[in-house]
């Protein structure tokens, strides 16, 4: 399997990127829910904006493998919250479920880890919600600290 950034002119993998994130968001809120936050064409644009230097400093990283199926994403980007200093946020993580359990999550996670680095970032953090239990469960064996953020979400973070 390789890890490679997203090719910013190709449409088909821009629309998939955006479908797999609205599969993780009726993964975790359930199937209405998820399908009803945000239309395709608006997850399309959320894509595009992690690409484009002018408006975020972001980087999208596909899973490919060998025979050409992408496996999954990651989306880091810089954030920055009142009162702290800018880090490194995985915005979105999703690995299709007949590619789970074989390692692709964490070499994503490694590479959107080593993405922040790269760019002078001292703390990696993850929003979810509270009972995306895989995925909490995925950062904190990775050394990520859980803390509430709010009634529906909370915040895993770790220094880099």
């Amino acid at each position: 399997m390789t890890i490679r950034p997203l090719d910013p002119q190709s449409e088909a993998e821009i629309e998939l990127v955006a479908r797999r994130m609205r599969a993780t968001l009726m993964e975790v809120v359930g199937a209405a829910r998820g399908e009803a936050m945000y239309s395709l064409d608006w997850l399309q644009d959320r894509v595009r904006f992690h690409l484009d230097p002018a408006r975020s400093t972001a980087a999208v990283y596909l899973a490919v493998r060998p025979d050409g199926a992408i496996a999954g994403h990651t989306i880091v980007r810089i954030e920055e919250e009142e009162g702290r200093a800018p880090f490194g946020l995985f915005s979105t993580t999703y690995v299709a479920a007949e590619h789970r359990r074989q390692g692709i999550a964490t070499a994503l996670l490694e590479q959107g880890e080593a993405w922040m680095r790269a760019q002078g970032l001292d703390e990696s953090a993850t929003y979810t919600a509270r009972d995306n239990v895989p995925l909490i469960e995925h950062y904190r064996r990775h050394g990520y600290v859980l803390t509430p953020a709010n009634e529906e979400m909370v915040r895993l973070t770790r220094r880099l």
